[in-house]
C-alpha cells in the first residue's frame, strides 16, 4: 500500500462522524492509557466532497 494512492477524507460537512470519531478515540485513550488519534483516508483521488 502506498501512502500517495490515498487522501485525507472530507468529513468536514459530517460533525456526526466526526463525533463518532472523537468519542471513539476518547474510549481507546481510557482503556489503553494512551493518545490514539484516528485519521480518515480515503483510496479515491477525485474529488469525492461533492458527494
Amino acid at each position: 500500500m502506498s501512502i500517495e494512492s490515498y487522501q485525507f477524507a472530507n468529513l468536514g460537512a459530517h460533525e456526526d462522524l466526526l463525533e463518532d470519531l472523537r468519542r471513539l478515540e476518547s474510549r481507546m485513550r481510557e482503556q489503553l492509557g494512551y493518545e490514539i488519534s484516528l485519521i480518515a483516508y480515503t483510496p479515491e483521488t477525485k474529488d469525492i466532497s461533492k458527494k
